[in-house]
């Protein structure tokens, strides 16, 4: 990920004044090869262990048709593992026949639903191959997000157009309040949440790996995002970070962060990443709650497990729910996502 970001501080309550328009669904641009629009919400409940991981995107080939990854997280690492399809009632979000993403207040206010089923599986079971068409158990949710910190706009910190997967990126922190309803069991969904949202061309096919992190820190409240990407031969471009609460935006440069050692148990379970920022370094310790892993298959196919005996080279995408502790001794919860090529991480 070539970037001409430079390590700086923007001031203000909302440093880079997103467009509300865009957090709408975007118009099919005509004549645009490539072109495509995804979305995630991560939602987890720190007190009760649970959580859920909804994932959108338009089926490239019909591009009003839209499938979902959806991904109940529930204690001593199970799941519930779904992947559906569909078509959004309007531009207020995504839609398949069991999964609704609505913008209730542009950059203020959401809602998640599901009401379907999903195929009961562990973590350690997505890593050894697809999940989501076999028995099935009911899931039923339904989650409200209230934003906490400014949105996230990866182009406009990095200063480039095009990173290949998209050309429009942001995301966003939330508190989130609701239940989660599977197997007999109800759970609340009360804690932090995030989102993103993408369009533009996408075609994931030319990236080796990424190394990601999306930490809330909802008594702060305070977001931190950090990328890097992997080329196919392995080797790590540049990196961005960002750090947004009421105040304004750090955006950063430099990242180090730990890699994956085994796929099934999203080993190392602990460890540290140092972002580097406009005012030095800071270290956000982590550790492994939860997990899953998916696959990417090119240019732009999206499976719920690990693609083991796929055709050509598939990007295999572990997904950690992880709990964060910042130099001030601040907590957060988010996603950790340590992605390779299935031949780049068979040579590590």
């Amino acid at each position: 990920m070539a970037t001409s970001a430079v390590a700086r501080r923007i001031p203000g309550d909302d440093p880079f004044a997103v467009d509300p328009a865009l957090d709408l669904l975007h118009p099919v641009p005509a004549g645009v090869p490539g072109w495509n629009e995804t979305a995630y919400v991560h939602v987890w409940n720190p007190d009760a262990g649970v959580g859920v991981f909804v994932h959108l995107g338009r089926c490239p080939d019909d591009l009003t048709l839209w499938w979902a990854q959806t991904v109940a997280l529930l204690p001593d690492g199970r799941l519930v593992v779904d992947r559906s399809f569909g078509r959004a009632h309007d531009d207020r979000g995504p839609a398949t026949g069991t999964v609704s993403l609505r913008c209730v207040e542009p950059r203020q206010r959401w809602t998640l639903r599901v009401d379907g089923a999903g195929e009961p599986t562990t973590t350690a079971e997505t890593a050894r191959g697809l999940a989501g068409a076999g028995p099935a158990v009911s899931l039923a949710l339904e989650v409200e997000l209230t934003a906490l910190a400014p949105v996230w706009d990866l182009h406009a910190a990095a200063g480039v157009t095009d990173l290949g997967w998209a050309a429009v990126h942001h995301n966003e922190g939330f508190r989130s309040t609701g239940w989660m309803r599977t197997g007999g069991h109800t759970w609340a969904l009360d804690g932090v949440a995030h989102r993103d949202h993408s369009s533009g061309p996408r075609d994931i096919s030319g990236l080796g790996g990424f190394t990601f992190l999306l930490a809330v820190f909802p008594d702060a409240p305070r977001v931190v995002n950090a990328l890097r990407t992997v080329d196919r031969s392995g080797v790590a471009g540049s990196a961005l970070t960002g750090s947004l609460d009421g105040r304004g935006v750090d955006i950063g440069t430099g990242l180090d962060a730990p890699g994956l050692d085994d796929l099934a148990s999203l080993a190392p379970r602990t460890g540290t990443v140092t972002r580097v920022g406009s005012e030095g370094p800071e270290d956000l310790h982590l550790e492994v709650l939860h997990g899953y892993v998916l696959s990417m298959l090119d240019p732009n196919e999206n499976l719920i497990g690990a693609a083991v005996d796929a055709p050509g080279d598939p990007l295999l995408v572990t997904q950690s729910t992880v709990r964060v502790v910042d130099d001030d001794g601040a907590v957060g919860y988010g996603v950790f996502e340590r992605d390779l090529r299935r031949s780049l991480l068979a040579g590590q």
